[in-house]
């Protein structure tokens, strides 16, 4: 297993970092086209984190008013809120997966990084063991990795290339030959990708000065630009504080982070901010949980002024129904008083009576 005991992950990783290698022959041009493809194939899930969040964008002003409501019972707001969530079609852990995903991709680039007679070279685990046995040996190990467990492949390989006269005899010449052609491959616009930067190169800046120290430098700039990205596009509204400081904490760990790894594992640290920061834009355009809920939150108002002009309406109406209701009663009573007034006029005429019409009848 390689570092974290995740090596697993590698291998799947590898076989698809070793077929796109193979075609551009540069590994941090492929390291660029893995990221890519791996955003790719990650985007029908950033799609549909992006609509959750767009979807608990929308009912913000309803969560406001539960809040304002319950005001005190937790547990009532709570409830509320559930059951909001689930009318909508809210999972609050849907943005999990996507994140997940993304630290399960890192951990195989890592494994596939640290392991490059593996996973690229597709070495067998033979030889390579009795190589390691050899490096394992040496006082030098080179390259300023030292004799970490992880490291092992990537002492090997830098071994292998300067001093191989201490592996002839004991590996294929082959795998020997292999070994020191792929070694230029490591080196991405004047950096070696296996090299892992030092607080020393800071103070050696201006005396000797090592392209490699520019790694963590930019791995936090684009964490910071990704942040601030997540910030504006796609974070909801409910994130707050907590959020945001998240976002903020993240370029402390990039730089902290790529401070501790070969180079190439903080190249593709900067690839993946980079385009996570274009995505994030792009994906801000269409569904911007921001502008959502403002949208939400004005069409709410809406609804209530329609329904406060529909019960004015409503009470309109029925007014007007009650009087013409009334009118017809009366309308009814009159037609009766009339029937009787006649009734009486023919029984006075009949039997010769002089009929006057009395004020019972008026009533």
């Amino acid at each position: 297993m390689g570092i974290m005991g995740l090596g697993i992950l590698g291998t799947p990783l590898g076989f698809v970092m070793r077929f796109i290698f193979d075609i551009v022959q540069n590994y941090g041009l492929a390291l660029l086209i893995f990221t890519v493809l791996t955003r790719v194939i990650l985007i029908p899930l950033t799609i549909k984190q992006t609509k959750s969040s767009s979807k608990i964008a929308m009912v913000q002003p309803q969560l406001a008013e539960i809040t304002k409501k319950y005001a005190g019972n937790r547990h009532k707001i709570n409830e509320e809120t559930m059951a909001l969530y689930q009318k909508v079609g809210y999972n609050p852990a849907s943005g999990c997966l996507p994140m997940a995903l993304q630290m399960i991709i890192l951990f195989g680039v890592i494994d596939v990084i640290f392991r490059p007679l593996t996973h690229i070279l597709a070495i067998p685990r033979d030889v390579i063991a009795r190589a390691n046995e050899i490096t394992q040996g040496l006082a030098d190990t080179g390259g300023g990795l030292g004799m970490r467990a992880n490291a092992i492949e990537l002492a090997t390989l830098n071994q292998i290339s300067y001093n191989a006269e201490n592996y002839v005899g004991y590996i294929p010449y082959e795998y020997i030959t292999a070994i020191q052609n792929f070694l230029p491959q490591m080196n991405f616009l004047g950096i070696n990708l296996m090299e892992v930067p030092s607080v020393n190169m800071i103070w050696q800046v201006f005396s000797s000065f090592n392209p490699v120290i520019l790694i963590p430098l930019f791995a936090g700039i684009t964490s910071v630009l990704l942040s601030l990205a997540t910030l504006k596009y796609t974070a909801t509204p409910q994130g707050g504080p907590n959020m945001k400081a998240m976002m903020m904490i993240m370029p402390l760990f990039s730089v902290f982070f790529t401070f501790q790894m070969p180079a190439g594992i903080g190249i593709y640290w900067i690839y993946t901010n980079t385009v996570g920061f274009a995505q994030s834009r792009i994906m801000g355009h269409f569904y911007n949980p921001k502008d959502i809920a403002e949208k939400a939150k004005k069409e709410m108002e809406e609804e209530k002024e329609r329904e406060r002009l529909e019960r004015i309406e409503a009470k309109k109406k029925a007014k007007e129904r009650g009087e013409s209701e009334e009118k017809e009663t009366l309308s009814k009573k009159e037609q009766n008083r009339r029937k009787l007034a006649e009734a009486r006029k023919r029984d006075a005429e009949k039997y010769g009576e002089q009929y006057e019409e009395s004020a019972d009848t008026e009533d």
